[in-house]
């Protein structure tokens, strides 16, 4: 289990991380760097001492007061216990910091809150588990993750608490999704759904895993039905609503209607959702763009995916999406401009170790080499069917009609 830095320490870190990726966060460093000092120093106060100082801990972050994480319990009401209030502050804080992309502030920032919350009830504790686990995924420490998940289900498994189970359950999904164990994925998020509050977010968490999986293993229907019940059910969730309408212009982009897939990442773009879903919606723009053999749109998605890529600071989906780019700028006859985001693409993969996009880079180089005017193939299987229902028409027609 990684151990998190001093808040000193993840400052530096985060702050020549950010210079590194050109991304100016000078006025929110200092504030956040306090935050984690506040929250380092109660972690190791006497509970005593925290109960005596109560009505001066109530007074921190006082911009975060009412602000509830998106990690949270959904079959219990906000918590009215000053502490687990605290608890909830500080998590937040630490969502502002994994969206800038400062993962080590965040890091230790809900490494305290674990301690902190260590004598409180399982529930504080479990949520603060899982949210440790979400951002050592996102540092790519995938084994200090799956060890914060494998915590929190068996804690709350002991307390006989399914709906907080299903927070543990979608992250050990997640990485194995990410190691490429797509049947282990497919049965945690199947589970996550049946212990889950029905609209919850751990609810909507599994079918977003679910609709994930049933389109990479082209089950495009049912890709469908759990895209438009997440859009459906996220009208005040701008972020869910990215994410499913992305992944829908991805299933209208895999049946060949590549007019709506472009229509649908363009309604996403325009709702300048947080950085990684940005990134995610303009790496599949991109593709209904060479498919529809717009260069100019290229061109300027490519500018657009340079600017995210480091305001993510996500290798794992850059990577994916440098070697859409780099199949579209091939697709166009720009052989310098593909060659190039194909090597930042292997870069990363080498880099962080991501093996199955070291063997895609290494045979995208042999197609090319072989066949100049090779048609790209966007990581897509070819669709099993050659003529989409007048149900699967309908429902990717819905695309072209959002405003």
């Amino acid at each position: 289990m990684r151990k998190p830095l001093s808040p000193l320490q993840a400052f530096a870190a985060d702050a020549q991380g950010a210079t590194t990726r050109g991304v100016p966060l000078d006025h929110q460093l200092l504030p956040w760097l306090s935050i984690a000092q506040a929250a380092d120093a109660l972690s190791s106060a006497p509970r005593w001492r925290l109960r005596q100082d109560l009505p001066h801990i109530e007074s921190l972050l006082p911009e975060y007061r009412g602000r509830r994480p998106t990690l949270t319990h959904d079959a219990q009401p906000a918590p009215t216990e000053s502490l687990d209030q605290l608890y909830e502050r500080f998590r937040s804080a630490a969502e502002d910091m994994e969206l800038a992309g400062c993962f080590e502030l965040a890091f230790t920032t809900v490494s305290a809150v674990c301690r902190l919350a260590i004598d409180s009830g399982y529930a504080a504790l479990a949520l603060a588990t899982v949210h440790l686990g979400r951002v050592a995924r996102q540092m790519n420490d995938y084994d200090s993750a799956e060890q914060c998940y494998e915590s929190a289900v068996e804690r709350t498994i002991h307390e006989r608490d399914g709906p907080l189970a299903a927070r543990g359950y979608i992250g050990q999904a997640l990485i194995h999704d990410m190691r490429g164990n797509r049947p282990a994925a497919e049965r945690l998020y199947r589970k996550a759904l049946r212990a889950a509050v029905f609209g919850g977010g751990a609810y909507v968490h599994a079918c977003q895993g679910l609709m994930t999986l049933s389109i990479s293993d082209n089950r495009l229907a049912d890709a469908l039905l759990f895209g438009w019940k997440l859009y459906d059910a996220s009208e005040q969730d701008t972020e869910t609503r990215a994410s499913a309408l992305t992944d829908l212009s991805v299933v209208a982009l895999r049946a060949g209607f590549f007019e709506p897939a472009k229509l649908g990442f363009a309604q996403v773009i325009n709702m300048r959702p947080a950085p990684r879903a940005l990134l995610l919606a303009l790496g599949g723009a991109v593709r209904a763009a060479a498919r529809l053999d717009n260069t100019d749109d290229i061109r300027q998605l490519g500018q657009a995916i340079d600017t995210e890529i480091a305001r993510a600071n996500q290798p794992h989906d850059a990577a994916q999406v440098l070697m859409y780019l780099a199949e579209a700028h091939w697709h166009i006859g720009e052989r310098v401009a593909a060659r190039g985001a194909l090597e930042r693409a292997r870069v990363l993969a080498t880099t962080y170790r991501y093996h199955e996009y070291e063997f895609r880079v290494d045979a995208m180089e042999r197609d090319w080499a072989a066949s100049p005017t090779l048609q790209p193939s966007f990581d897509e299987a070819p669709v099993p069917f050659s003529r989409p229902s007048a149900s699967m028409r309908t429902s990717i027609a819905r695309l072209t009609a959002l405003r």
